[in-house]
């Protein structure tokens, strides 16, 4: 009996011991699949996020339109812009301006303060994506236009009427709207996005060719390069700072003052091509990308598009390409990270503050609205992921950082919320925008030092256990190499 007791108490110790060392070497990403075990520091955590372990989510505004790209003032005011029209299938926005400005006065993670400001519905308005801030005033897009604001000092919103940086921004076509990104000498980098998928002679026609030259790259496609301090600019094709980019939405600067953005590549590769292509390559063909912006840079669209399984950009099928052929796209520039097809990378920010763990420095967060075009495998995207950056290219691979937005089902119509905008504050917290319900969430760090420095020790020996972007890519891989 002495023995059989004295076993029991060693095999309890052995199995403890063994459920500690199996936790201890789990990453949070092994974890995915149900959120990490909230402490004390977020008890008030309503998000339903899925996040890594040390970080914490709130519910910061709800229901405030369609919420696109945002931007923190020093004094922690976070800016939104937000849409309308037919895009929402012309629904009522919340009345007011279609600027948002969101305050936390008390200090509790919420907003309890908001003010609407800027264009209306009467006024002829239909909002806008993109936002900046430059030298203490609001620069927004709106219709065709971007406008500045400059409130008072101590006024959260601005009282005056706007001034207009550059009107005449083409509109209509499949991407109507003008994100940007203002640098720290006042340039601003305004996209300005195809109205087609890949310039065909019928847009998104079975087998119709592109047209030659793509007239649409006069006006469409690319970057436009504009001074944010000078009122009343016209656009003009003369203006254009970098071209071949199909709707490149999300802009950051790093560290050095590199501009990047991300391109939403095409769609409708084997279905308006299936001579070339097998179905499932619908589903993870092109890549997503974040492109480093070059002054005159051509980076292929239409003529090329970024095949991940070959590394390569590939000629299109509506210019003489097959699948495999390289053709001109061998002297077009590609990608500075890649992801997966169909995510629709909305919007990028560079992390520059300290309150994260030290590996999420370096690198920019990007939010992916979600695809429609990945059958026949489940829609991806509807999440929120970091990728490092090195000096040409990317430093590893993309991790999902942020999950759990769309809720049930993952499909443009049926998701819940779907991230759009991305903004860091001067805290270091991270605000990601919805425009399904016009949810904002704010995410903060609350793991402590030592979490942190374990983290960052850990992060720095392996990357395997991280719940990575991959997913679809590397599902169809054999798919595609079948043909190759």
């Amino acid at each position: 009996m002495q023995l059989s007791n004295t076993f029991k108490i060693l095999l309890s110790v052995l199995l403890a011991l063994t459920a500690m060392c199996v936790s201890s070497s789990l990453t949070p990403a092994q974890n995915e699949s149900a959120p990490p075990a909230k402490d004390q520091a977020c008890a008030n955590d309503d998000s339903g996020l899925k996040l890594p372990a040390g970080f914490c989510s709130t519910v910061f505004a709800d229901g405030i339109g369609h919420a696109r790209q945002m931007v923190v003032a020093p004094n922690g005011v976070l800016y939104i812009n937000t849409w309308s029209g037919k895009y929402y299938g012309n629904d009522t926005p919340p009345p007011g301006g279609f600027l948002v400005a969101l305050q936390d006065k008390s200090g509790a993670g919420k907003a309890d303060v908001i003010e609407r400001f800027g264009d209306t519905v009467q006024s002829g308005g239909t909002g806008g994506t993109g936002i900046g801030l430059y030298r203490g005033s609001i620069y927004a897009e709106i219709n065709d236009r971007i406008v500045r604001y400059s409130p008072a000092a101590d006024a959260v919103v601005p009282s005056g009427s706007a001034e207009t940086i550059v009107s005449g921004l083409p509109l209509g076509g499949d991407h109507p709207m003008h994100p940007f990104i203002i640098d720290g000498e006042g340039t601003m980098y305004v996209d300005v996005a195809s109205a087609t998928n890949s310039c065909q002679s019928k847009n998104r026609t079975l087998k119709s060719p592109g047209l030659k030259p793509c007239t649409e790259l006069e006006t469409r496609g690319g970057i436009w390069r504009y001074d944010a301090n000078k009122t009343n600019q016209t656009f003009s094709s003369a203006d254009r700072f970098a071209t071949g980019i199909r709707n490149g939405e999300g802009f950051a600067i790093d560290a050095g003052g590199r501009v990047f953005v991300t391109q939403h590549g095409r769609d409708q590769l084997y279905a308006n091509w299936p001579d070339f292509y097998e179905p499932k390559q619908e589903a993870t063909l092109p890549a997503e990308e974040a492109l480093l912006l070059k002054a005159k840079g051509d980076y292929g669209w239409p003529e090329c598009y970024y095949d991940s399984f070959v590394q390569k950009l590939v000629l299109a099928p509506e210019y003489g390409g097959d699948g495999k052929k390289i053709g001109v796209c061998a002297n077009k520039i590609g990608p500075a990270a890649e992801f997966p097809a169909h995510w629709a990378p909305n919007a990028m920010v560079w992390y520059d503050k300290k309150e994260f763990p030290a590996r999420y420095r370096d690198g920019v967060f990007i939010a992916f609205h979600g695809s429609w075009d990945r059958a026949p495998y489940a829609q991806e995207g509807y999440n929120v992921i970091f990728q490092r950056l090195g000096v040409d290219r990317a430093s590893g691979g993309c991790e999902i950082f942020a999950d759990g937005f769309a809720g049930a089902v993952k499909s443009p119509a049926k998701a819940e919320h779907r991230p759009s905008g991305l903004a860091v504050g001067p805290d270091g917290s991270l605000y990601v925008s919805d425009d399904v319900r016009g949810r904002i969430y704010r995410i903060v760090y609350r793991g402590g030092p030592k979490v942190m420095r374990r983290r960052s020790r850990r992060s720095e020996r392996s990357s395997s256990g991280r719940q990575t972007c991959g997913g679809g890519r590397a599902t169809a891989r054999g798919h595609a190499s079948k043909r190759r």
